[in-house]
């Protein structure tokens, strides 16, 4: 059983609540994340909005509303709520309630995917997710397969940095640091190689740049010098409740040559993410959370990385009473 306490809360930062092609023009979608029942919607227009799901008037699930041009509609009484929360409209034709509010999340929408800021408080963002080159700056679209996970986005992000990991559950050739950590601010950057064996006398070495932007966003820029291939992975955890995350992995690849090269490399790509985390995922649902773990030379910087963890944990006595208007991207 997932000991749903083992980590200090429900860290604040930037999590992934869909994939863009999810929600269509004029859909309404449910979902949940951060333990609350939310609703995803696009207005008539193409903008994504994600607000709390039920309505301030009495309470119906605004799941089974609809999109009305650029207002959602509840499905109850009518009325219909524009992109800062507020009532803008009733079925009446009266007057609108002054304090008919909806909840709403600041949301961003780029290559792909939609991410809502979480902050337990209600503060708002003070730092953004990287927006990455795309078909426009000859990439392919990301590759994506998702899966609920019984686990912490703490436990998923800790992946990056644990070297020692890769040989035993992956079975690679060998794994090492190249340098230091750098922490600037909700910034974590590493470097580290694998071998990657093709058989028993061929391998080649694969060099990763990792960008943690939060616990919820990891980047990893994988370089493979030897055939001219870039990669970009990503992995995203979002928390659903405690103890409970939908893991987002995925994959883009620089074009090189022939257009659909590109193509058969980003399948291998996503092939071996998606049988990496297959093989931690059983890990990661069994394992217990050590808090001050007894590390050994070549477990790799997971004291650091611990350190830096710390500032997205916020006292949860000071949970929010009420959401701020969403922030325009």
């Amino acid at each position: 059983m997932v000991d749903n306490n083992r980590f200090p809360g429900m860290p604040l930062g930037w999590y992934t609540v869909a994939t863009s092609d999810e929600v269509r023009p004029g859909q309404v979608l449910p979902v949940k994340y951060f333990g609350e029942e939310l609703v995803l919607y696009r207005t008539e227009s193409g903008e994504a909005r994600l607000t709390d799901a039920y309505c301030p008037h009495m309470g119906a699930h605004l799941g089974s509303g609809k999109v009305q041009g650029e207002n959602l509609r509840c499905a109850f009484h009518g009325f219909e709520f524009g992109g800062d929360g507020r009532c803008v409209r009733t079925a009446y034709g009266k007057a609108v309630p002054r304090k008919a509010k909806l909840g709403t999340w600041p949301i961003r929408e780029h290559n792909g995917y939609i991410f809502a800021w979480y902050h337990p408080e209600g503060k708002q963002p003070d730092w953004e997710v990287p927006v990455l080159p795309g078909p426009a700056e000859g990439w392919t679209n990301f590759s994506t397969r998702a899966m609920e996970i019984s686990s912490h986005p703490q436990e998923t992000s800790e992946n990056s940095v644990d070297i020692g990991h890769f040989v035993e559950v992956h079975g690679f050739g060998g794994a090492w640091t190249e340098g230091d950590l750098e922490v600037d601010g909700h910034l974590l950057k590493g470097a580290y190689g694998i071998k990657y064996p093709l058989g028993k006398k061929i391998s080649f070495v694969a060099k990763f740049g990792v960008e943690v932007h939060g616990l919820g966003y990891s980047l990893v820029r994988v370089n493979v010098e030897r055939f001219g291939i870039e990669i970009n992975l990503l992995v995203l955890s979002s928390p659903v409740e405690h103890g409970k995350i939908i893991l987002r992995t995925a994959s883009s690849v620089k074009h090189v040559g022939p257009r659909p090269v590109a193509h058969l490399i980003r399948a291998a790509a996503t092939w071996g993410l998606n049988r990496e985390v297959s093989q931690d995922a059983p890990i990661w649902e069994a394992k217990r959370y050590v808090e001050r773990p007894i590390l050994a030379e070549g477990d790799g910087p997971i004291a650091e990385y611990r350190r830096y963890c710390k500032q997205f944990y916020v006292q949860q006595s000071a949970v929010m009473t009420a959401r701020l208007p969403v922030v325009a991207a």
